[in-house]
C-alpha cells in the first residue's frame, strides 16, 4: 500500500468521516507553525473546539480573535477557539488530538539535528502538559524537528502508548515530488512519490514507487542522483536564506490533510512506532501509516531491497540519537532554564 501525499484539501463539511477529532489542543499556538495550524484547522471546519496553548497568552488571544473573524468571512461556525492558561492545568480537559508545534528557534547553517538538544529540553518541559491533555486515548502529533527522534524521546520519557504518537513528515514527500517533477520537466501535481525513513540525512526516497499520472515510472541512475542532490540540499538552501523560521505555510496545510486522512482511515506517511514492521527494530521512523480505533498502524508496504536496508539503518540511527541525547540531557539537567514560547 502506498502513502497518498496529495489528497484533496479538507473542506468544512459535516461528513461523518470528520467526526474525529472533536477536540484538539495546539501547543505552541502563538508561534508561526502553531498559529498556522490553528488557522488551517479553523477554516477547514475540523473539530468542535481548538484549544490554543502557549505561555504567550496575549499573542495566542490575538490569533484567536483574528482567526475567529476569518471564520466569519469564510462562513465557518465551528470549531470554537479557546485560549488555555498553561498555569491552570487542573481545569484542562482531555482532547482527541494534541498537536505539538512548540520549537526552539532555527539556527542558520545548522543541521536538523542541531535543534535536537534544545527541542528535547523543551519537550521534557512540555511532557506533563502533553500527557495531561492526551489522557488515556488522545493521539499526539509532533511537528518539531527532528521529529522522529523527538517522537522516540517522548515515548521514552512519558507513559503515552507509542501507538498514539506520530510525527509529521509529509513535507519530505512534497519536496521529493517537486524534485522529480523538476528533473522530468513536469508539473508537480502529476507526480506521486514518498519519502520514508528518518527526517533529514536519513531520509529514504522511494524511487521504486514513483508514479506519473498514476503510471509507474523508472528513473535512471543519473536522474535519481540529481533528485537526491536536490532533496538533500533543500535544508541548506533554506537555511542560507536565514529566514529564522520553519515551513510556516506548507506544514499547517499538510497537518490538515494528514488529520483528514487519519479520520478517513486512509494511508499517509508519518513517523510511527515500528513495532511489528518486518525487519525493523523498534523506533520511530516515517512509514506508511493508517489509524484504527485511535491507534497508529504501519501499513503494508513493499520497497526495493536498497530501500528496506536504508529503513533499517534509519531506525537504528533514531534509536541511537534518542538514547544518546536523553543521556546527555539528563546529565546536564540541573540549572537549565527554559520556557516554551512557540
Amino acid at each position: 500500500m502506498k502513502a497518498e501525499t496529495n489528497p484533496p484539501i479538507a473542506g468544512h463539511s459535516t461528513d461523518q468521516s470528520q467526526a474525529w477529532p472533536r477536540s484538539i489542543a495546539v501547543i505552541g499556538a502563538a508561534g508561526l507553525i502553531g498559529s498556522g495550524v490553528v488557522y488551517q484547522l479553523a477554516l477547514a471546519g475540523i473539530g468542535t473546539t481548538i484549544h490554543l496553548v502557549d505561555v504567550k497568552q496575549n499573542v495566542a488571544r490575538a490569533h484567536a480573535i483574528d482567526i475567529s473573524e476569518a471564520q466569519i468571512l469564510a462562513g465557518v461556525s465551528v470549531p470554537r477557539l479557546n485560549v488555555v492558561d498553561p498555569a491552570a492545568s487542573d481545569s484542562w480537559e482531555e482532547v482527541d488530538l494534541v498537536i505539538v508545534a512548540a520549537s526552539a528557534p532555527e539556527v542558520p547553517g545548522g543541521d536538523r539535528r542541531d535543534f535536537l538538544a534544545a527541542n528535547l529540553r523543551l519537550l521534557r518541559l512540555l511532557a506533563p502538559t502533553i500527557e495531561k491533555l492526551s489522557g488515556h486515548d488522545g493521539v499526539v502529533l509532533l511537528l518539531s524537528n527532528p521529529v522522529d527522534v523527538l517522537a522516540e524521546c517522548l515515548h521514552r520519557i512519558t507513559d503515552i502508548s507509542p501507538d498514539r504518537i506520530l510525527g509529521y513528515s509529509i513535507n519530505d514527500s512534497v519536496r521529493f515530488q517537486a524534485a522529480i517533477a523538476k528533473e522530468l520537466g513536469l508539473e508537480p501535481h502529476r507526480v506521486r512519490a514518498q519519502v520514508l525513513g528518518e527526517h533529514g540525512k536519513g531520509q529514504v526516497p522511494c524511487f521504486s514507487s514513483v508514479t506519473v499520472d498514476g503510471a509507474p515510472v523508472a528513473l535512471t541512475a543519473s536522474q535519481q542522483e540529481n533528485i537526491r542532490q536536490d532533496i538533500d540540499g533543500w535544508f541548506h538552501r533554506w537555511s542560507a536564506l536565514e529566514p529564522g523560521r520553519s515551513s510556516g505555510w506548507t506544514t499547517p496545510l499538510g497537518v490538515v490533510r494528514m488529520i483528514t486522512m487519519m479520520a478517513r482511515g486512509e494511508t499517509f506517511p508519518a513517523a510511527v512506532w515500528t513495532a511489528g514492521a518486518r525487519g525493523l527494530d523498534e523506533a520511530f521512523i516515517a512509514l506508511p501509516v493508517t489509524m484504527s480505533a485511535g491507534k497508529a498502524k504501519v501499513a503494508d508496504w513493499q520497497g526495493s531491497p536498497e530501500e528496506q536496508a536504508a529503513l533499517v539503518t534509519a531506525a537504528a540511527s533514531v534509536r541511537e540519537a534518542a538514547a544518546l541525547n536523553l543521556s546527555q540531557e539528563l546529565s546536564h539537567e540541573s540549572g537549565r532554564p527554559g520556557q516554551p514560547t512557540q
